[in-house]
């Protein structure tokens, strides 16, 4: 479900290039996990489950996609950068960079975790 404030964000802190970006992240996260919700989380627009799924933040030169529980993923893509305890992330800086199927597989795992299977 799409969020005013995102859309606000977007259009005031976006380039032109970072809001196509943009635009197809979204509509990765609504086809994929159209149960999320998509808020401002710490100034930037997220994707919220009953957690945090993704977060994209902005910088000069790509946009950042941070998956709050992305250590936990398994990366056969082999595109998530970091070594935080719990977060990992992607850079896009063109829309050449946005790898679906791969953004799709790291969305599911996200949603995966944030609703763990019930045990009887």
């Amino acid at each position: 479900m799409r969020n005013r404030d995102v859309d606000v964000y977007a259009e005031a802190r976006l380039t032109p290039e970072q809001r196509e970006i943009f635009e197809t992240l979204r509509r990765i996260v609504e086809d994929t996990v159209p149960t999320a919700h998509e808020v401002m989380s710490g100034g930037s627009p997220a994707w919220q489950g009953h957690r945090i799924l993704a977060v994209v933040s902005a910088n000069a030169s790509h946009l950042t996609v941070l998956f709050e529980r992305g250590a936990s993923f398994t990366d056969e893509h082999w595109l998530l950068e970091g070594t935080g305890f719990n977060t990992r992330h992607l850079k896009l800086s063109s829309a050449d960079d946005v790898q679906e199927d791969a953004i799709r597989d790291y969305l599911t795992q996200a949603a995966t975790l944030d609703n763990p299977p019930v045990r009887g």
